[in-house]
């Protein structure tokens, strides 16, 4: 019998970006929002694994990217310890993409198996200069999280761990994942940064599309694409960067007693 999960979001931290840049497609420019940056605890058979691991110190994030914070004993293996999850409980990490925010800390995670795109990890190793800073490139003049650090690759569609599917979501990034998660409620799909806000599975009423693309691609037509495969295929969608998971304990949200 395939694994059912549990899904828990972690707030790592906050980027504060322009809405019509970044949420939603040249609509909102010079309005600010500001961005919860989640990791997400899967659990379920006795295993835990991580989506993702979050973003680095506000330092960082204002000195090398974007206006942001990360608040004293949230960074993920902070709010592990809280829950009573050592770092070393963790048995597997699925890396959406490699950006700075989805990686930081990794290496916390010392017992951990890691996977990631095959696509994505190639361009993280040679991206083109306007990404240097989103990977921390040593071009850039800094160290990725990531370097030195043995990853599972992974081509195309594959279930990596019992109930656990990578699905290639291209455009954020060249490599983009997302992850389909076996719940009681259905399949959910944890999709990184293919989508920032509830938003983006609206119309564009304003253009008369059938989805409202978020801002930030390095594709755009692959990008339209993986978000038609994502609604199209997922019960549920969970965004990194969608306020709405702020306060949910859990995913799938348990049924209220009568």
């Amino acid at each position: 019998m395939t694994t059912k999960y549990t899904i828990k979001p972690i707030l790592t931290g906050w980027q504060y970006l322009d809405k019509g840049l970044y949420a939603t497609f040249r609509d909102g420019i010079g309005t600010i929002l500001q961005h919860p940056v989640f990791a997400w605890l899967v659990e379920g058979g006795g295993h835990r694994y991580l989506v993702d691991t979050g973003m680095g110190s506000t330092e960082i994030s204002q000195k090398f990217h974007h206006d942001g914070r990360q608040d004293p004993g949230t960074t993920i293996y902070e709010q592990l310890n809280k829950m009573g999850i050592d770092c070393d409980d963790i048995e597997a990490i699925i890396f959406t993409h490699l950006h700075w925010d989805h990686c930081y800390n990794m290496k916390a995670f010392k017992k951990a198996r890691y996977f990631v795109g095959d696509v994505e990890y190639a361009f993280a190793l040679d991206p083109i200069p306007p990404y240097w800073a989103s990977y921390e490139h040593e071009k850039a003049g800094l160290i990725p999280s990531y370097k030195g650090c043995k990853f599972e690759l992974v081509s195309g569609e594959k279930e990596v761990l019992d109930g656990i599917t990578i699905v290639p979501t291209p455009g954020h990034s060249p490599g983009h994942i997302a992850v389909s998660i076996n719940t009681e409620k259905g399949d959910y799909w944890i999709v990184g940064d293919l989508m920032l806000v509830r938003e983006n599975l609206q119309p564009d009423l304003k253009h008369g599309w059938p989805l409202t693309p978020p801002g930030r691609f390095s594709n755009f037509v692959e990008l339209w694409h993986s978000m038609e495969k994502a609604i199209s295929r997922a019960d549920y969608i969970l965004m990194t960067h969608d306020i709405t998971h702020l306060g949910v304990p859990v995913y799938p949200i348990p049924d209220k007693k009568s």
